[in-house]
């Protein structure tokens, strides 16, 4: 039988020593950190938590079922969440209450305005007259079409003479100063009310010789052609410059175109 020496059982306890050791370093860090896990961590280590941390990621759950999408839960009753709807009155559906302006009956159809009121259609109330036209303006004929108002006569008026057409309107000269002393302009207006056309006529104008005192020293006649046709119901107006011999109106003295007649053919 062989013996065996003392020294043969340290080497092999010696070798299953470092064996251990080697395994237990492996097993206390991540692979070539240094160190090996000798025990727990204790107040003495800085680095040991002293107080319960919270995670520093966010929480994920997941449904035991599977069904629905993952990712931080909202609790009830936070803001962002809907919380459990209150129930309603029964025969309520959430809308606004019959009665009330603006309500509908659920069909999407607005309700009717009330009997008397305007739809925004231009209608006038039950009761009311259309709004009248601002004065001056023309009336509304048949058909919606405006007729205009016939002219004003011109005012004031002087006879038309004998034998004067029906309906004929003459108005009172208009007498103005010309570039010379022995020439006057006269205007005078016509207007035809009647039912035809005037197209013949002439009117003679008396001119007075007025002095330096007032005199009326003499009066000149000169006949001219009136402005025709006078078409019924148009306006017309004749211009005329009125002029006698230069040597009759000497100096000092004016003319004064007073007198005017016509004669009809």
């Amino acid at each position: 039988m062989r013996r065996t020496t003392p020294v043969a059982y340290v080497a092999t306890a010696s070798a299953a020593v470092f064996c251990l050791g080697g395994v237990l370093t492996g097993c206390g860090s991540a692979a070539g950190s240094g160190y090996a896990a000798v025990g727990a961590a204790g107040p003495a280590d800085p680095s040991a938590p002293t107080r319960p941390a919270p995670p520093r990621d966010g929480v994920e759950l997941t449904p035991l079922d599977g069904g629905g999408a993952t990712g931080p839960s909202t609790p009830p009753g936070s803001p962002g969440s809907s919380g459990p709807s209150r129930p309603t009155a029964p025969g309520t559906t959430g809308t606004t209450p019959p009665g009330t302006p603006g309500a509908s009956d659920g069909s999407g159809t607005p309700p009717s305005a009330p009997p008397g009121s305007t739809t925004g259609q231009g209608s006038n109330p039950p009761g009311t007259k259309a709004p009248a036209p601002p004065s001056g303006s023309p009336a509304p004929g048949p058909g919606g079409s405006t007729t205009p108002e016939p002219p004003a006569p011109p005012s004031p008026t002087i006879p038309a003479g004998p034998n004067a057409p029906s309906g004929l309107v003459v108005g009172k000269p208009v007498l103005a100063d010309t570039d010379v002393r022995w020439c006057q302009r006269v205007t005078i207006d016509f207007l035809n009310t009647g039912q035809h056309p005037v197209t013949a006529g002439t009117v003679t104008f008396g001119s007075h010789v007025i002095g330096a005192l007032g005199i009326d020293w003499a009066t000149l006649d000169s006949t001219r052609d009136l402005p025709l046709p006078l078409s019924p119901g148009k306006p017309a107006t004749g211009t005329w410059r009125v002029c006698v011999d230069a040597w009759r109106v000497p100096l000092g003295m004016h003319l004064n175109t007073k007198d005017v007649t016509f004669k009809w053919k």
